[in-house]
């Protein structure tokens, strides 16, 4: 999916997330496992988790937290190679609008 395409879906679905009281508050607590699941990191990188992704990474992080502390050119150079996308940010936006994507299928089927 191109930058474009991802900035637009993104902002659709969070548009729907914030002017939901109840969606607000799913959203308000999505961690980081949750966005970055194996099944998303599987189906967009070359990898089959976050923790692979990483590890392998060779700037020496042991965890998402320790991403901000890495160069940001270097690492965004990283993620173009290894995932469906450009930018760390960019990913983080597709991983959130395929977490959103499964919350509102899964409130529709509640409601059924």
């Amino acid at each position: 999916m191109a930058a474009i395409d991802i900035e637009k879906e993104f902002k659709h679905y969070l548009e729907i997330f914030t002017h939901d009281e109840e969606l607000g508050k799913i959203l308000a607590k999505v961690s980081f496992q949750e966005l970055f699941n194996d099944k998303f990191l599987t189906e967009n990188s070359k990898y089959t988790s976050m923790d692979d992704l990483i590890w392998r990474s060779g700037f020496g992080i042991m965890n998402l937290l320790e991403v901000e502390q890495v160069n940001q050119d270097k690492w965004n150079e990283y993620i173009a190679r290894n995932t469906a996308c450009k930018t760390w940010h960019e990913f983080g936006k597709l991983a959130m609008i395929d977490w959103m994507k499964h919350k509102l299928e899964e409130a529709k089927q509640a409601k059924n």
